[in-house]
């Protein structure tokens, strides 16, 4: 670990040195007529008082019970409508003061998805970016990476995540393309790389929840495209869409990504003069390419026609090399070539998720046979993260093309779906905080496991009008603005008690104390730990396996595919206080 970015935290053990506070809330307060959930973590009598001292709910012997995944004794109280106002829990020797109000997630959504514009690899403007500003960075021309391939090293050993049965390597086709530049695209993480998989399913989650909240994420953000005329969520997407457009190849196929040969330092993008190559072609890249791709050609047609024919091009030509390479064949990294894998053992989630779009896009019966053929072999329906789109062709199904569908893509897919939404809200029960994260899954990333169920309660709430599948997704927000083990907000920029430092370059180099606003950290992770985070965090509760540490990317990284599952989140529920919430 470099010794001069380890940070003090803002987590101690309650019995190491100052507890906790045993009240924990949404940060950011609540809405008052939607479900609100707070937590406590001591027996006792609590009162909840209105800013004139007026007594407006009371809850007697309250008595916490264990919580598998913090260690912590924990009841939830729930506290019904509110007006609003400022309000305090007391009890048990603490008191905890919190906001309800008209919009308490509007400018947070806002925040979420211009995280993504701080992403952008290009110049950043002061106008647009304030003090985060920055020259444009991996400005030269790129080409396609061909070293030979060496043996496997037998004087060192592999690092854990190399594949045991290593994959066949995917040769390029044809001569080496002539370099090129390629411009734009978001830096994926805490890193400079940029990724076909996660863009496109980044892509996905901001395009749907325009299409189903665009009052919830309909704001103007401040970015060079504001005021054009188009949703400015819409103009951030394009930003990423442009990208992957460049990165198709002439026959159709998409390279998986486009890095360098190693990650950078701690350095501004700028600073990054290492070349980028673009890595070989994956049949995952190519179907969650095609699927975003499809989808972008519905959304972005009453406003710019011809760029929708040009995704919709690409997407037929995409599909038509997936027909001809129906053998799954994974990707894996060149040796030599050292920056993320994302490797994925199966493409079939990629292509029902494609066929889905597509079919949509074209109403072409190829295309609904093919998703029909790919949902009978059983998907994992509520599954929104890159190595499983499966969710995002449930998405297209059940909201866009509802029963247009059919019998197989709506009515038994609906069906299915219903049934494994239902694990969602049971992984809500069984935790004390209300977190749709079960004990055994705090995994690197584990906030994608949250808001990727908080996706399937919302779509289960728009199917069915439960209130408890409501209830569990409003949870899944309180729980990345503070409702959880450590009394701590996962977003950058919001909160009494937030990450100051995450696993962001440029947060880390820009020479500026607050981090780069709205990023979400991935969160507790105790499954694959670097070994200084192991020893550190040994004996932790998996809920509390966390660092507010730059250097651990394996708790404190962020990523955009965990920015946009939020957005969607927050955008249904910021769209939900519109008016008379």
């Amino acid at each position: 670990m470099n010794e001069d970015m380890k940070k003090p935290l803002l987590w101690q053990d309650p019995n190491e040195g100052e507890a906790l506070p045993g009240i924990r809330i949404n940060q950011l307060g609540y809405a008052p007529k939607l479900p609100k959930e707070v937590a406590v973590t001591k027996a006792g009598d609590y009162v909840l008082t209105a800013e004139d001292g007026g007594t407006v709910k009371a809850f007697s012997d309250v008595l916490p019970k264990e919580d598998a995944a913090s260690g912590d004794t924990v009841a939830l109280l729930s506290l019904g409508e509110l007006a609003p106002g400022r309000y305090t829990l007391a009890g048990a020797g603490e008191s905890r003061s919190f906001t309800v109000a008209e919009r308490p997630w509007r400018e947070v959504t806002n925040a979420l998805i211009k995280g993504l514009y701080y992403q952008r690899c290009d110049e950043l403007k002061e106008e647009h970016a304030g003090v985060y500003c920055h020259p444009a960075c991996h400005t030269k021309e790129v080409e396609e990476w061909r070293r030979p391939e060496p043996p496997l090293p037998k004087d060192r050993p592999l690092p854990p995540w190399f594949p045991k049965d290593l994959p066949p390597l995917e040769e390029p086709l044809g001569e080496a393309p002539k370099p090129r530049r390629i411009a734009g695209g978001w830096h994926d993480a805490g890193d400079f790389g940029k990724y076909v998989g996660p863009g496109a399913v980044t892509v996905g989650h901001l395009l749907y929840a325009w299409k189903l909240f665009p009052e919830g994420c309909g704001d103007e953000l401040g970015i060079p495209e504001s005021g054009n005329g188009i949703p400015d969520i819409l103009n951030e997407a394009r930003f990423e869409l442009a990208w992957i457009l460049q990165m198709q190849r002439s026959d159709g196929a998409f390279y998986h990504k486009l890095t360098t040969e190693r990650f950078a330092g701690f350095i501004m993008p700028e600073e990054d003069e290492m070349p980028e190559y673009l890595s070989p072609i994956s049949r995952c890249a190519t179907g969650d390419a095609v699927a975003a791709l499809a989808l972008a050609a519905r959304v972005y047609r009453p406003y710019d026609a011809a760029f929708a024919d040009d995704c919709l091009a690409a997407a037929k030509r995409g599909w038509q090399w997936l027909a001809e390479h129906a053998d799954n064949r994974p990707y894996r990294n060149p040796m030599g070539l050292m920056t993320g894998w994302y490797g994925d053992g199966s493409d079939r989630d990629e292509r029902f998720w494609a066929a889905c779009e597509l079919f949509a896009a074209t109403g072409e019966t190829m295309y609904r046979e093919a998703a029909e053929g790919f949902c009978r072999e059983g998907r994992k329906l509520t599954q929104f993260g890159w190595t499983d789109v499966s969710g995002l062709g449930a998405l297209c199904c059940l909201f866009d093309l509802k029963e247009a569908a059919g019998a197989v893509l709506y009515d038994d897919l609906k069906e299915a779906f219903l049934r494994r939404s239902e694990w969602a809200l049971l992984t809500v029960k069984a935790s004390g905080y209300g977190t749709a994260i079960p004990a055994t899954r705090y995994e690197w990333g584990s906030i994608l496991t949250s808001m990727g169920n908080a996706m399937a309660m919302i779509m289960n709430t728009l199917l069915t009008g439960r209130e408890d599948m409501l209830c569990g997704a409003i949870g899944q927000l309180d729980y990345a603005l503070g409702r959880n083990a450590m009394d701590l907000s996962f977003i950058t920029g919001y909160g009494e008690r937030q990450i100051m430092f995450p696993h962001h370059r440029p947060s880390a180099a820009d020479g500026i104390e607050a981090p780069v606003p709205g990023l979400i950290s991935g969160g507790p992770n105790n499954r694959n730990n670097y070994p200084w985070v192991k020893e550190r965090l040994a004996g932790v509760p998996a809920a509390k396996c966390f660092l507010d540490v730059t250097d651990s990317a394996d708790t404190n990284e962020i990523a955009i595919y965990w920015n946009s599952p939020a957005v969607f989140v927050a955008a249904y529920l910021n769209s939900l206080t519109v008016g008379d919430c």
